[in-house]
């Protein structure tokens, strides 16, 4: 019975091992070499996506204030029609 048992964990146990492997090399380079390959055809392209920004509370300042610049044009145009 022993026997069996320790028959039935290796099995298990060089399975697992087998899918750790896969897990680690095959599933996880597959993503690597699509950003690799989609970086080399967009070297002399426009590049889309997000770009870091160097002072980012420049641009923040800026679009607070165009929202409340707007919010009041909102106010005085319903405060025109009422």
């Amino acid at each position: 019975m022993k026997r069996r048992i320790r028959k039935v964990v290796n099995f298990f146990a060089f399975n697992l091992l087998f899918f750790a492997l896969y897990l680690n090399f095959i599933h996880r380079d597959k993503p690597a070499d699509a950003v690799v390959s989609s970086q080399q055809v967009a070297g002399g392209t426009a590049i889309s996506g997000t770009v870091l920004v160097q002072n980012p509370e420049k641009y923040l300042q800026q679009k607070t204030a165009a929202m409340v610049a707007s919010d009041a044009q909102q106010t005085a145009r319903t405060a025109v029609q009422k």
